[in-house]
């Protein structure tokens, strides 16, 4: 079982929308100590806890696996407890030195509660076929478009290729996310791609040569398919990646002032500018305006917060914040007075309400925010 599908399953689990099948599935993992570690470590199991209150870890490991168990079992009738939560649950604020934390629940928001003009995205992206056609993408829907032997599958907001017959000659296609959206794309070996809010995936409909290589610009999660006869390069601006079979994600808008790639899995080799670093699982190596590589210790979750539904931030200064804050809601910002200084750390939810969660900063006295339709003023 992936690491993703075991969080699928506890939220499910928690939300009580799980199938009687899966609750098995979850029964299962709980006996891995992997997924136990998972539970513990991350704020899934922050959210476990709070369900638990006052429980001991291994007494809630225990109630879990007691509820699984007998709600899997064919004479159980009893409606289990529901739990409503989302996957992040808190903003943290550090002004001055000092953090404040700032917790309350987070649901996703009813179309009527958002203001009209700045709604958190959603799956949406454009696919640029070889010839110059776009289709528009949304979660709505599904189709077959065919493109020589390839057939691609558009499903639930998710592309997958299929590459039938060995193609005559290569095609590239572009999927290309606006400010507001993401996309996820199952590549013809079987590589999946997340692609973060305002990014582009440039690739080809095969993989016929020696190697298989695409190209990003913005943020994107890869989980590559091993494929050790054929290796598999990312281009990200001045820099490439160059995998076997991992996981890892990298983070290269043209707005941002460094390359960040981060390893969760696997090994990568990453090169730019006649220099070279090796990656191990937990670190992040990050391209800097020197052209020099600086490698990291890190959390390998945390580089992916955007891709499990939240925004997570450490001690970041207030203009970058503001820049993943304004890719998702596509919004426009501008800065009045001395506050470029401000510092911003926690996570929240991408699917909170971009006028709540801005009122939630607004609780640390520093920083004020106007908006006025699709602009975001920021005031000390």
């Amino acid at each position: 079982m992936h690491i993703d599908q075991f969080k699928d399953l506890l939220e499910k689990y928690l939300d009580d929308r799980i199938s009687p099948e899966e609750r098995r599935q979850l029964a299962d993992a709980l006996e891995d100590p992997k997924y136990v570690q998972l539970l513990d470590e991350t704020i899934y199991g922050e959210l476990v806890a709070r369900a638990y209150e006052g429980t001991p870890d291994e007494g809630i490991r225990q109630l879990i696996r007691q509820r699984l168990d007998q709600e899997t079992s064919p004479v159980h009738t009893i409606r289990p407890r529901r739990y409503r939560w989302a996957v992040a649950a808190a903003i943290l604020a550090l002004v001055a030195g000092a953090w404040l934390w700032l917790q309350r629940p987070v649901k996703q928001p009813a179309a009527q509660q958002l203001m009209a003009d700045a709604i958190p995205g959603t799956n949406k992206a454009t696919l640029t076929l070889s010839d110059g056609s776009k289709i528009t993408l949304d979660s709505a829907g599904n189709q077959v478009i065919r493109q020589g032997a390839t057939a691609i599958h558009l499903q639930g907001g998710q592309l997958k290729y299929d590459a039938q017959n060995s193609p005559a000659s290569v095609q590239y296609n572009i999927l290309s996310t606006p400010r507001g959206g993401q996309f996820r794309i199952t590549l013809p070996d079987g590589t999946q791609v997340w692609l973060n809010a305002a990014s582009t995936l440039r690739y080809p409909t095969a993989f016929t040569g020696p190697e298989r290589l695409v190209e990003v610009n913005g943020e994107a999660y890869f989980e590559v398919a091993g494929n050790a006869n054929q290796p598999f390069r990312v281009k990200i601006k001045d820099a490439e990646v160059q995998v076997l079979g991992t996981s890892f994600n990298v983070n290269a808008y043209a707005d941002e002032p460094t390359i960040q790639t981060t390893l969760l899995e696997g090994s990568i080799k990453l090169s730019a500018h006649n220099n070279q670093v090796l990656l191990k699982p937990g670190q992040q190596a990050i391209l800097a305006t020197n052209k020099e590589f600086h490698i990291n210790e890190v959390n390998p979750n945390d580089a992916i917060a955007w891709k499990n539904g939240y925004f997570l931030f450490k001690n970041e200064g207030i203009e970058s914040v503001m820049r993943t804050i304004a890719r998702w809601y596509d919004v426009d910002v501008s800065y009045q007075g001395d506050v470029m200084k401000q510092r911003l750390g926690g996570t929240v939810s991408r699917y909170e309400n971009l006028e709540d969660l801005l009122k939630t900063i607004e609780l640390t006295k520093s920083l004020k925010f106007k908006i006025e339709g699709r602009r975001v003023t920021i005031m000390p």
